[in-house]
């Protein structure tokens, strides 16, 4: 076999096992977080607490942490 036969060997053995490791990943990924989905659940105490949760921002607080001096 002549080296430039062994390179194109290895090479094409080496693009083969990145794509079944890649394909073996995304697979993994991809059922991993269908099988999350599916399974988790938020308990109602935790449901209770993040629908309390206020979006409002105070601005003076952050007009005070502006006008703060940095060194």
């Amino acid at each position: 076999m002549s080296p430039h036969t062994m390179k194109q060997n290895n090479d094409r053995d080496l693009f083969l096992i990145s794509v079944f490791t890649f394909v073996t990943v995304f697979l993994w990924i991809t059922f991993e977080l269908i099988k999350t989905t599916k399974t988790s659940t938020v308990s109602s105490s935790l449901q209770e607490l993040s629908s309390s949760i206020s979006a409002t921002i105070d601005t003076d607080t952050l007009n005070v942490l502006n006008s703060r001096k940095r060194y």
